[in-house]
């Protein structure tokens, strides 16, 4: 891992020496708030709609950063500008955001937050692999928290379940990811990822109710939009997903990344499937980036 150039509270440093107070609420806790995006050629995707959901979260979790959104953005061109002359041309960039109440040890409006944006490069050989065979997705024993005491919408540091859910999947398949239920069966997103079924033409995923609204899933819907894909939000039994025609997942690396099992029961022979295929092509020519080809190119 390069030494990146990052921000943490007013200085720009080589993540190397970056540092926060091990009293800080963001490691004593995991109380805090982050967020994820990626370049393509350098240039940030959708920057200012991530910046907006950072603050709609902080908003929830009653969390004050001390400055606007729109600081935050320029921080984080600022972050992107100060490293994109050491990326080589098949290489792109993963910046993340994170806020802390600091030292604050309980709610104390008048704290300093800790504020840190954070650059690295997209490990793109970890996911590379699949856009031609495909994921294996297994439903953990561990349930997806309701949303009756954290909203999955706000993007918290505190994810321990995750990690849980992580470590059941991989018990029974090093390479798997984990693939929530909600406490009712419904399927609702990945550690990382939202979840997609294509059935019959159309494309259908989990409603808002449990699941991080991720900007990629989004982008989905935009792309959906472009090429006449119907689409709809709402629950899905496994039932549903072991009988689909096509499955993926979308997140902020590789933006949509082919599903071949759930459980262990195959979903496609072709990988990628037909519109699995068509929203990479069509998300690749408005980015100006071959997106599969810029991964697998980082296969050894």
């Amino acid at each position: 891992m390069k030494d990146r150039i990052i921000y943490i509270n007013g200085q720009f440093v080589p993540s190397s020496e970056a540092r926060i107070h091990i009293f800080d609420m963001g490691f004593m806790r995991g109380e805090g708030i982050f967020e994820a995006l990626r370049t393509f050629n350098g240039k940030p995707f959708k920057l200012p709609q991530h910046i907006k959901r950072l603050f709609r979260s902080l908003k929830y979790a009653r969390l004050d950063p001390k400055i606007s959104s729109q600081d935050m953005e320029k921080i984080t061109l600022k972050v992107i500008k100060a490293n994109k002359q050491n990326i080589s041309g098949n290489e792109d960039l993963a910046i993340g955001h994170f806020v802390t109440p600091g030292l604050a040890t309980w709610y104390d409006p008048n704290a300093s937050p800790t504020i840190i944006v954070y650059c690295r490069d997209i490990v793109f050989k970890d996911f590379a692999k699949y856009y031609s065979t495909g994921a294996h997705v297994i439903t953990p024993p561990i349930r997806h928290i309701p949303p009756q005491c954290i909203d999955p919408k706000m993007k918290t540091l505190s994810r321990m379940h995750h990690r849980i859910a992580r470590v059941e999947t991989q018990l029974n398949d090093p390479e798997a990811y984990p693939l929530f239920q909600d406490l009712a069966g419904n399927v609702t997103e990945s550690t990382s990822m939202n979840f997609f079924i294509v059935k019959e033409g159309k494309l259908l995923t989990s409603n808002t109710n449990n699941i991080l609204c991720g900007i990629s899933r989004e982008t989905v819907f935009e792309l959906a939009e472009d090429l006449s894909i119907p689409y709809e939000e709402r629950d899905i039994q496994l039932y549903e997903v072991y009988n689909a025609d096509e499955a993926f997942a979308t997140a902020t690396g590789p933006c949509v990344l082919p599903i071949s099992r759930v459980n262990g029961i195959q979903i496609s022979s072709k990988i990628p499937g037909e519109i699995t295929k068509a929203l990479l092509d069509r998300w690749s020519r408005n980015v100006g980036i071959n997106i599969v080809a810029q991964a697998t190119a980082h296969i050894n």
